[in-house]
């Protein structure tokens, strides 16, 4: 009885700890304060005869200190989270900064990695075209280029350098590679536009590829061109059918080595073309007509085919240097190199021989068939009036023929024969065959 008596007086002391270790451990500081007075007051209320020994006082310290050891130590707990919780924040941090730095270098990577398949562009590009010597040749190393470079359906090269455009185009054949045609002097109406635009580009965008805006021809969704720039101005253009977007600065990159490689070999031309003709009269010079001739005669004897050689030489021409001057006499050498130039065909050789005298090589003509265009050259010259500054001038020429292979069987006894009769028509007056 006595026990249970004892039992019923600590449910309030128990209830008032319980609460006071629940409020420990939530930390509700206030709560705690209140709920172990409530139970230290209740046990000194309910069991003051236990303070008589010292189990009574230890149950009451222990029943006051119990919550706040829970709460220190939760506390305790809270801390070392917070302390893990900053920990783990700076190394997220670190770890974000680490994963910047590694995009950053894989962004370095990408673009070092297209610098370098630009570099190799070029390098490629370059290389096939580098041997190029001529603007067919030009081309056909670009055929072999372009399919490696860039997805496209067509590729056309138009030549802006010579008195009018010409265009080289190629498709693509099933197999993948660019198959090309020859060279074409007409121009599409969309290739027109594209000229045009090409004459008006700015020095700025001069090397940006772009998209052609115009009309397109039939079958033909987009066609991207870049211009070919030498010494500041545009001597063509590049064009490509259905090109992608990612590409554009691939077809720049192509245009900008193919400008390169057009202007070199506009500078080949140019040292080639002074190097076999005449300053003053554009006539071939001797040398390389000679070369030009052995070959045809070869040719010619292979094939069992006849060609005549004249040689032709401007009368009294020394009275119009003493009488007019130097001048006037360049004049009168360049009408009649140009008049003769004129009126002989594509496959004849004219050249310079020397001083007021001019070499002819009529191929695949006999001496009968030449005699007649001889007379006529010799009547065109001399009822053709020369302005020369402010005179106006008349010439006449004398001309020898010699044929081969009826006359002479070889180069020098050709020319030794035309020589001996253009002296001939000189003793026998001028002005005549």
């Amino acid at each position: 009885s006595q026990s249970s008596k004892s039992t019923q007086q600590m449910i309030p002391v128990m209830i008032c700890w319980v609460l006071a270790m629940i409020a420990g451990l939530s930390w509700a500081r206030w709560w705690a304060v209140a709920c172990t007075l409530a139970t230290a007051l209740a046990f000194l209320v309910t069991s003051t005869s236990a303070l008589a020994t010292w189990s009574g006082w230890l149950q009451l310290i222990v029943m006051v200190f119990s919550p706040w050891l829970l709460a220190s130590q939760r506390r305790h707990h809270e801390h070392i989270l917070k302390q893990l919780h900053a920990k783990e924040a700076k190394k997220s941090v670190h770890l974000g900064e680490a994963a910047r730095s590694l995009l950053s270098v894989q962004h370095a990577a990408q673009a070092l990695e297209t610098h370098m398949t630009e570099i190799t562009d070029v390098y490629h590009v370059t290389k096939e075209t580098s041997r190029a010597l001529h603007l067919t040749e030009l081309f056909a190393a670009s055929l072999d280029t372009a399919p490696r470079l860039l997805n496209v359906r067509g590729l056309r090269l138009i030549d802006l350098s010579g008195s009018a455009p010409r265009v080289l185009r190629a498709s693509r054949a099933a197999d993948g590679r660019m198959t090309g045609a020859p060279a074409q002097a007409e121009l599409l109406e969309m290739e027109q536009a594209v000229v045009r635009e090409a004459l008006a580009a700015d020095r700025a965008s001069r090397s940006a590829a772009r998209t052609f805006a115009g009309p397109l021809p039939e079958g033909l969704a987009r066609v991207d061109w870049v211009p070919l720039w030498w010494e500041q101005r545009p001597i063509g253009a590049l064009a490509v059918d259905e090109l992608p977007d990612a590409q554009l600065k691939t077809l720049s990159i192509v245009g900008n080595q193919l400008s390169l490689q057009l202007s070199r070999i506009r500078l080949y031309e140019q040292v080639e073309a002074l190097a076999v003709t005449d300053a003053l009269t554009g006539l071939f010079v001797r040398r390389y007509f000679l070369e030009r001739a052995q070959n045809e005669l070869e040719r010619s004897t292979r094939h069992g085919l006849a060609c005549t050689l004249l040689m032709v030489d401007l009368d009294h021409f020394k009275q119009k240097n003493d009488t007019y001057g130097h001048l006037v006499g360049d004049v009168v050498l360049r009408d009649v190199a140009a008049l003769l130039q004129r009126h002989l065909r594509e496959i004849d050789l004219i050249a310079r021989f020397g001083g007021e005298e001019f070499i002819l090589l009529l191929i695949e003509t006999s001496a009968e068939q030449a005699m007649p265009i001889a007379q006529r050259l010799r009547q065109l010259v001399e009822v053709h009036p020369i302005r020369a500054y402010d005179e106006l001038l008349h010439q006449t020429i004398s001309v020898g023929v010699a044929g081969f292979p009826e006359g002479a069987a070889t180069l020098e006894a050709l020319m030794e024969q035309a020589d001996q009769a253009l002296y001939a028509a000189k003793r026998a007056g001028r002005n005549r065959v």
